[in-house]
C-alpha cells in the first residue's frame, strides 16, 4: 500500500520516468540551507493524463526547509466529468465544484516530503526526501528515509515555477557512485548541462487566492482519509 501511495503521490508529469523508481542522491545540506520565500506557497503540477491533476504545498519548516504536500487528484473512470480535463488548472477546480463529481469519483492520495535547496555549478536544486516512509539502514542500524527527489529549479516568480528533474541515466551520473559527495561532483560539473536533465520540465502555476479554499478543503480531506 505504501508502494502505490507513494507511486500515486509523485509528480504525474515524471510518472512514466519514475515508473522504474531510479535512485537518487540527496544534494547539499539541509541544515545549512535557505528556503526562498518565492517558492513558498500552493502550485498546481499538470499531468499528461487528463484524468489526474495535482497541489503541491510548500510549508515552510523552518528558515532551513519545507514540508511539502503532494496531493493527487485522480478522477475515476465512471467519473462524469464531460469535457473537463483535471490536468487543467481551470478544470481542475472548476471539477472540484461540479455537482455532477462526487467524493466517490475522486480517489486523493496524499505524501510528504522534507524538501530543501542547494546552489552547485551556478545552478539552484531542489531535493525532496520522502518522510513517513522508511527503511533500515543496515550501517546505522536505523530507520531512515529512502527516496528522493532532484530537481534544478530553473525559474520562479509570483505566477509559476519550472522544475528540471535529473536523469540519473546521465552517463557521468550513472557511473558515478551512489554517495552525495560523488553526486555532488558531477552535477556541480554538469550543472548547465540539458544533458543532465529529462528532457520535459515540470510547469508549476501558483494556485489564485480564489481557489485556496477549495484546496485546502480538498487537502484536508484527503489527510483525513488517510488516517
Amino acid at each position: 500500500m505504501i508502494g502505490a501511495l507513494t507511486m500515486l503521490a509523485l509528480l504525474p508529469i515524471f510518472a512514466g520516468l519514475l515508473a522504474c523508481m531510479p535512485e537518487y542522491v540527496p544534494l547539499g545540506n539541509p541544515e545549512r540551507a535557505r528556503i526562498d520565500p518565492n517558492m513558498t506557497g500552493m502550485w498546481f503540477a499538470s499531468s499528461d493524463d487528463e484524468l489526474i491533476g495535482q497541489l503541491l504545498v510548500f510549508q515552510p519548516w523552518d528558515k532551513r526547509t519545507w514540508l511539502v504536500m503532494s496531493v493527487v487528484v485522480e478522477a475515476t473512470t465512471d467519473a462524469d466529468l464531460g469535457d473537463l480535463d483535471a490536468a487543467n488548472y481551470d478544470d481542475f477546480f472548476e471539477m472540484l465544484a461540479h455537482p455532477e463529481v462526487s467524493d466517490q469519483d475522486l480517489e486523493i492520495g496524499v505524501i510528504t516530503y522534507k524538501g530543501w535547496l542547494a546552489k552547485l555549478g551556478g545552478e539552484r536544486f531542489i531535493t525532496m526526501e520522502i518522510r513517513g516512509a522508511l527503511e533500515k539502514s543496515e550501517e546505522r542500524g536505523l530507520l531512515d528515509p529512502w527516496f528522493w527527489q532532484d530537481m534544478r529549479v530553473t525559474s520562479v516568480d509570483e505566477n509559476e515555477m519550472v522544475l528540471h528533474l535529473i536523469d540519473t541515466e546521465f552517463e557521468p551520473l550513472a557511473e558515478a557512485d551512489k554517495t552525495k559527495r560523488a553526486w555532488e561532483r558531477v552535477v556541480r560539473k554538469h550543472a548547465k548541462n540539458d544533458e543532465l536533465y529529462y528532457d520535459e520540465p515540470a510547469v508549476l502555476q501558483r494556485v489564485k487566492e480564489d481557489d485556496l479554499d477549495a484546496a485546502a478543503e480538498l487537502i484536508n480531506e484527503g489527510l483525513l482519509g488517510t488516517l
